[in-house]
């Protein structure tokens, strides 16, 4: 890629810093400044009781292409005034990542810059023994997690949402492989972008992953966000009477939810995907006259 001018961006630094005061509209303007191709801001905050003490989290993040972070060109940024000492800190930070920003992928490419920190100021005035309790980690993991579904919604060219159930693999390891060879491959996610419930592709995903795969035993199937009802397309290792019209009517919305039980164990794994549209693959053909896309 091309150099920055760091020298410049140093001096922006040292200059806009006193210029960020404690203030709403101040915050929107640090969410928007770190946007490249992200097409409107992304920020949460939370507040909570610990013990007799309000705390807050609030967080600001940027990323639409180059997303499967381990940590892409993706950045998050998570302030509280919680009392917590920085070991907590970074342990509940780790926890939060891997159930939110570690599980989710726009294109299954990943950068060379991705970033998710905390900051910690205390001025909430709880004990740092009450930090201990469910509270701080379940909001830690609400704000991450929302955030990390805002940059999938939010993907180049993306027009859906995907969230990806992957069950019954040997171990958890073994899911999170045959989860993210699924919402990675452009068979199924172009598939997905024109809302056709093509079991057949995730099949042929979950052969080539690392997972231990029977295909005679497979269940897949499809629900509207947030509901309990699945409706089959395979299931234990035949198609179902499930006609392609009714399933089509799931996977014609801009979220769905697609649901894979392998059936060798106890293993599971969540991933949040987009599709594969004409205006990802617009947007990032490049033009080698513009210095700006050799670097990602």
């Amino acid at each position: 890629g091309v150099s920055m001018p760091m020298k410049n961006i140093e001096r922006g630094i040292r200059a806009c810093a006193p210029r960020i005061a404690r203030s709403a509209s101040n915050a929107r303007q640090v969410a928007e400044a770190i946007m490249t191709t992200d097409t409107h801001r992304k920020e949460i905050a939370v507040e909570f009781k610990i013990g007799r003490s309000t705390v807050r989290i609030g967080g600001i993040c940027k990323g639409a292409g180059m997303i499967q972070p381990g940590m892409a060109t993706m950045l998050g940024f998570i302030t509280t005034d919680a009392a917590i000492e920085p070991v907590a800190l970074k342990r509940a930070l780790k926890i939060a990542t891997g159930k939110s920003f570690n599980r989710i992928t726009v294109d299954g490419d990943m950068s060379t810059n991705d970033s998710v920190i905390a900051l910690a100021n205390g001025l909430a005035g709880n004990s740092k023994s009450e930090i201990r309790r469910p509270q701080f980690q379940n909001a830690l993991n609400f704000v991450c997690l929302e955030l990390a579904k805002m940059i999938v919604r939010d993907g180049e060219g993306a027009s859906r949402f995907i969230a990806l159930h992957l069950r019954g693999a040997r171990n958890d390891g073994e899911a999170e492989a045959a989860a993210r060879a699924i919402a990675n491959s452009s068979l199924v996610r172009a598939s997905w972008c024109g809302g056709d419930p093509n079991w057949g592709r995730i099949l042929c995903a979950l052969g080539y992953s690392k997972a231990d795969v029977d295909e005679t035993i497979v269940d897949v199937g499809y629900a509207r966000p947030g509901t309990r009802k699945i409706l089959f397309a395979f299931r234990r290792g035949r198609p179902t009477n499930v006609a392609l019209k009714t399933l089509a009517k799931i996977t014609a919305a801009p979220d769905f939810d697609v649901h894979v039980d392998l059936h060798r164990g106890r293993g599971e794994f969540v991933l949040y995907a987009a599709d594969l549209t004409e205006n990802y693959v617009a947007f990032n053909k490049g033009d080698i006259t513009d210095p700006a896309t050799l670097g990602g």
